[in-house]
C-alpha cells in the first residue's frame, strides 16, 4: 500500500480572516435571501508552530487550525452550531462576498488591493466565545442591509461604500449590547471581529500613513494586510 503524503493535503501555513459585514448570516438558521457575508483573508499567516495572534479573538482561528490539520473546517464549524465563513474564506483567500445560506456559495472575489495598507487590529484585552452569542437577539434586518452595502463596495471597488457597510455592522453590534470601541482619529471604519464582546477589533484607514501612525502610537495594535493565494 502506498502511503499518502499529508503535505499534499494540509498546508504548512494559513491566513486568518477579518469579517467585514454580514457576520451571523452564515449560520444556517440565521441565513436569509437578502443578505451576504463579506470577509477578507489576512496576513501575517499562521502555522501549527507559529501563531502570532491572540487565541479566541475573532479572526477565524478554528478555521485556520482545521485547514492546517487537513480537516474539513466547514463541517466542524457547522457541527459546533456556528457559521461556515471562517474556513470558507481562509481556504478561498482574497476579499470575498458570499451568499447567505446553509453552505458556502461565492458571489464575488477580489484581490483585496482596496484594503492594502489600510487595516489594523486592536486587541480589546479579553477573549470571547462565539457559540455563546450565536442565538443572542440582534437586528438581522440591519445586519443584512450592512452586508448589501459592503457587498456593493466590493463589487464596485469602492472603499467608502465598503466602510459604510462595516460601520453599519458595528451599529448592529452596539445595538446588540457590546461596549463601544475607542474612536481613533483618522479611522474610516471600525467593528468588533467575529462574535465580538472581546477579542480583536478592526480599524480601516484611508491610507497607509494613517494606519502606520496608529500602529506606532497605539498599544495592542497590529498591522494586517489582505491575503490572496496567487497559485
Amino acid at each position: 500500500m502506498i502511503e499518502k503524503n499529508m503535505s499534499n493535503y494540509a498546508p504548512t501555513e494559513a491566513p486568518m480572516r477579518v469579517d467585514l459585514a454580514g457576520g451571523w448570516l452564515d449560520v444556517p438558521k440565521h441565513s436569509r435571501t437578502d443578505g451576504f457575508i463579506v470577509n477578507c483573508a489576512i496576513s501575517p499567516k499562521v502555522s501549527l508552530t507559529n501563531w502570532s495572534y491572540e487565541k479566541q479573538s475573532g479572526l477565524g482561528g478554528s478555521g485556520a487550525w482545521a485547514l492546517l490539520n487537513g480537516k474539513d473546517g466547514v463541517a466542524s464549524e457547522l457541527n459546533m452550531g456556528v457559521g461556515w465563513q471562517d474556513p470558507a474564506v481562509i481556504k478561498e483567500t482574497g476579499l470575498c462576498v458570499w451568499y447567505s445560506g446553509s453552505k458556502p456559495r461565492l458571489y464575488i472575489k477580489r484581490n483585496g488591493d482596496i484594503l492594502c495598507g489600510k487595516m489594523a487590529l486592536w486587541y480589546t484585552g479579553t477573549q470571547h466565545d462565539t457559540p455563546l452569542y450565536c442565538d443572542k437577539k440582534r437586528d438581522y434586518d440591519l445586519l443584512a442591509r450592512a452586508s448589501r452595502i459592503a457587498a456593493t463596495g466590493v463589487q464596485n471597488n469602492n472603499l467608502d461604500l465598503l466602510c459604510d457597510g462595516i460601520n453599519l455592522n458595528y451599529d448592529v453590534q452596539i445595538k446588540e449590547g457590546m461596549t463601544e470601541l475607542p474612536k481613533f482619529s483618522n479611522a474610516r471604519a471600525m467593528k468588533y471581529c467575529g462574535g465580538g464582546y472581546g477579542g480583536y477589533s478592526l480599524y480601516v484607514f484611508y491610507n497607509s500613513n494613517d494606519r502606520d501612525n496608529f500602529i506606532k502610537t497605539t498599544s495592542d495594535a497590529l498591522k494586517i494586510e489582505p491575503y490572496i493565494n496567487e497559485i
